[in-house]
């Protein structure tokens, strides 16, 4: 039995539905909050609606498993979550449930620029997590992945059907290494079909491109629209100010400034050589992918 923590999110769904295909047994954590939660089983799938927040939850989840793949975070909740209550603290709580149950392996989901002293709450907290896990006796892979590629074309793209008009953060000039949701799968399933990545911690990307060029390639697959910009200095305003009132938007803003840097760039070509079986799935499929749902 595989465990998919976060399995209704984009990356856990995908990576259901691959594991399912593959005649897995696959079992799904969620809270059936910040995204739905399955009204009907799925044929190779067994829903269990649980908290991070809950030890209990947590050892049902992992109770009976051989692996397991944390694919949840808190940094795009809204409410109810935040990356140190579910990528840290949420993180550690099943990391030691799993262990208690036996689980044999453990796939890390987690970001390039994770570190003790990252600028990021975020990486901070990605960082402990990893560190925990590759203390805690199991068989780990850690899969850093860049920003999620049709997460960001998705939202760039919500006020173009209302207001005709793409959203970007900052110039749009900074370079950042992107991961689609079909790569990001791909090296969780070689991650879980054998020893290859076991004990390595890899940072996976597609392409690197500027959001000046996603905002392009939007409103040419759209044949309409223009850019709209939130400058620098608003993004320093709303890091510093909105906090008590949206911690969710103090994190964009801060996430915003943090890319604007250029730090969320980074060269995937190692690792890319390394496993040359996974395909590259880049900006024009991912349009195409968008634009056929």
């Amino acid at each position: 039995m595989i465990l998919v923590v976060g399995g209704t999110g984009r990356l856990g769904s995908r990576l259901t539905g691959e594991l399912v295909g593959r005649g897995a047994s696959v079992r799904v954590m969620a809270r059936g909050e910040s995204q739905p939660f399955p009204g009907k089983t799925i044929d190779g799938v067994e829903l269990v609606r649980g908290s991070l927040a809950s030890g209990t939850d947590c050892g049902r989840a992992v109770a009976g498993c051989s692996q397991v793949v944390f694919a949840a975070s808190g940094f795009g909740l809204k409410r109810g979550g935040s990356p140190r209550s579910v990528d840290r603290d949420g993180a550690l709580r099943l990391i030691d449930a799993a262990s208690r149950a036996g689980v044999q392996h453990v796939v890390m989901m987690s970001m390039p620029g994770a570190a003790p002293d990252a600028p990021l709450d975020f990486l901070r907290m990605k960082y402990a997590a990893e560190e925990a896990l590759k203390a805690s006796g199991m068989a780990w892979s850690v899969i850093r992945m860049g920003a999620n590629l049709e997460q960001f074309l998705d939202s760039m793209s919500q006020p173009l059907h209302t207001r005709g008009r793409v959203l970007v953060f900052g110039s749009g000039r900074a370079p950042v290494t992107f991961t689609s949701t079909p790569d990001a799968a791909a090296a969780v399933l070689l991650a879980l079909a054998g020893p290859s990545l076991h004990g390595r911690t890899v940072e996976w990307g597609s392409e690197t491109h500027s959001f000046n060029t996603l905002a392009e390639a939007i409103l040419a697959h759209a044949g309409k629209g223009s850019i709209q910009r939130i400058p620098v200095a608003a993004l320093r305003v709303m890091a510093a100010v909105a906090r008590p009132i949206s911690p969710f938007m103090a994190r964009m803003a801060r996430a915003a400034l943090w890319m604007e840097s250029g730090e969320a760039s980074f060269n995937p070509a190692v690792e890319r050589a390394a496993f040359p079986e996974i395909p590259v799935i880049g900006l024009r499929e991912s349009l195409d992918q968008i634009r056929s749902t």
